[in-house]
C-alpha cells in the first residue's frame, strides 16, 4: 500500500544526481516500511523497469544502509532502470512507527518480514519474481527465505559482506561466538534484551576520528580509515544506526551450526534447502572485513545448490561494502551488471520455468 508519493532530486554520488518517483510504503498483513525508487524519466515515458530489486539491511541496521544523502546505492540502481525497493525489516525505522513490534529471532524476518515485503513488491512493480540483495544479516535472511518461503519467487541473490559460517576466518569472532552460545545455553539469554544500537551510533559519531584512526588499537572495526569520506561516515554513523535485541546477534553468532541452518522451533532446515536452491548467486566480501571475513563468506558459496555462482573479494571493511567511496566504481556496478544478466525482465521470463 502507497502512502505518500513524490518527485524528488536524489544524490548517487555527491554531485551525481537524478529525479526520481520515490514511494513511501506499507505492506498490508504484515505491516512493514518500504521506501520505493524509480527513476522519474523512465516512469514518464513509460519505459519498463530492468526488474524489481528488494534491499536487505543487515544487524542493528535500517534502510539507510543503502541510502545516505550524500551517496546512495538505491538510487544508483533506480537510475539504471531498476524498480528498487528498500525494506525497514520488524523494529527498524518505519517498521517501527507503523507496528511496533520487534523481531525474537531470525525467523520472523525469513518467515514473515521477506514474504511480506515480496508480496508488496510483485503487485506494485508487475514483475513475478524479485531480485534480493542484502548486506550482513541481510544476505542471511535472504539465504533462508529464497530457500523456504520464498522458494520460486526469487530471481537472483547477492550479499555482500554475508558471513554464513559466523567466526570463520576469524580466530576472535569464532572464540566470542563461543562463549555466548555457551552462555546461551544457561537461560541467561532467555529474556528480551535490547540492545542499546542507537547509543553506540552516537557514540561513534560524537569520536569518529577516534575509530577511524589507524594508530587506535581495536581488533574489530566496522570501516577502514579512509575508505569512506567524513561527510558519507557522518551521515551513515548519525542515520543507520537503529534498534535490535541480543537474541537476533545470537541467531547470527550460531555460525550455521544450528540456528543459522534450522528455524529456533527445528521444523525447518535452512541450510537443506539451501543446498538444494538453483537461484544464482554473487557473494562479495572484504578482506579487510573484521565481521565478515572472506572465509565466511565463501561458506555461502560452498554450500549452495546453485550452479550459478560468482565469489568476489575487495579491499574494504564491513561498511565500506556498501557506501565506501571505491564501492561507487567497484561493487555498485558489479552488483547491477550481474543482476542485468540474472534477474532483468529480459531474462526472467526465460527462467521463470526452473
Amino acid at each position: 500500500m502507497i502512502l505518500r508519493s513524490e518527485t524528488v532530486e536524489q544524490s548517487i554520488d555527491f554531485d551525481f544526481k537524478d529525479v526520481f518517483i520515490k514511494d513511501v510504503i506499507m505492506t498490508q498483513d504484515q505491516p512493514i516500511g518500504m521506501v520505493r525508487k524509480r527513476r522519474a524519466a523512465d516512469v514518464r515515458e513509460g519505459r519498463p523497469s530492468r526488474g524489481a530489486v528488494l534491499l536487505i539491511h543487515g544487524f542493528a541496521q535500517n534502510r539507510y544502509t543503502w541510502h545516505l544523502p550524500s551517496r546512495s546505492f538505491s538510487a544508483y540502481l533506480a537510475h539504471h532502470g531498476w524498480d528498487v525497493f528498500n525494506v525497514d525489516l520488524r523494529g527498524a525505522g518505519r517498521s517501527m512507527t507503523f507496528d511496533g513490534r520487534r523481531p525474537q529471532a531470525l525467523d520472523d524476518y525469513i518467515e514473515e518480514d521477506l514474504p511480506a515485503c515480496v508480496d508488496e513488491a510483485v503487485e506494485l512493480s508487475g514483475h513475478s519474481r524479485i531480485a534480493l540483495v542484502g548486506h550482513s544479516m541481510g544476505g542471511l535472511i535472504s539465504y533462508g527465505a529464497a530457500a523456504t518461503s520464498l522458494r520460486g519467487r526469487v530471481s537472483a541473490i547477492a550479499t555482500l559482506g554475508s558471513p554464513y559460517r559466523f567466526g570463520a576466518g576469524s580466530r576472535l569472532l569464532r572464540a566470542l561466538s563461543t562463549v555466548l552460545q555457551t552462555t546461551r545455553l544457561t537461560g541467561a539469554f532467555d529474556r528480551t534484551i535490547e540492545l542499546p544500537t542507537r547509543l553506540l551510533g552516537r557514540h561513534l559519531h560524537r569520536r569518529r576520528r577516534l575509530w577511524d584512526s589507524a594508530l587506535f588499537p581495536t581488533p574489530i572495526r566496522a570501516w577502514r580509515s579512509g575508505n569512506v569520506e567524513d561527510q558519507v561516515l557522518d551521515e551513515y554513523l548519525k542515520s543507520a544506526f537503529d534498534r535490535t535485541n541480543l537474541q537476533i546477534g545470537l541467531d547470527i553468532m550460531a555460525g550455521g551450526d544450528r540456528v543459522a541452518l534450522r528455524s529456533r522451533d527445528g521444523r525447518i532446515d535452512y541450510g537443506s534447502a539451501f543446498q538444494a536452491i538453483k537461484v544464482p548467486l554473487l557473494c562479495v566480501a572484504g578482506d579487510r572485513d573484521d565481521l565478515a571475513p572472506p572465509e565466511s563468506v565463501h561458506k555461502a558459496i560452498e554450500t549452495c545448490g546453485s550452479e550459478d555462482t560468482t565469489f568476489r573479494v575487495f579491499p574494504v571493511g564491513h561498511a565500506d561494502l556498501t557506501i565506501g567511496r571505491d564501492a561507487v566504481s567497484t561493487i555498485w556496478p558489479l552488483v547491477h551488471r550481474w543482476l542485468d544478466r540474472r534477474a532483468s525482465s529480459k531474462t526472467s521470463d526465460v527462467e521463470s520455468g526452473d
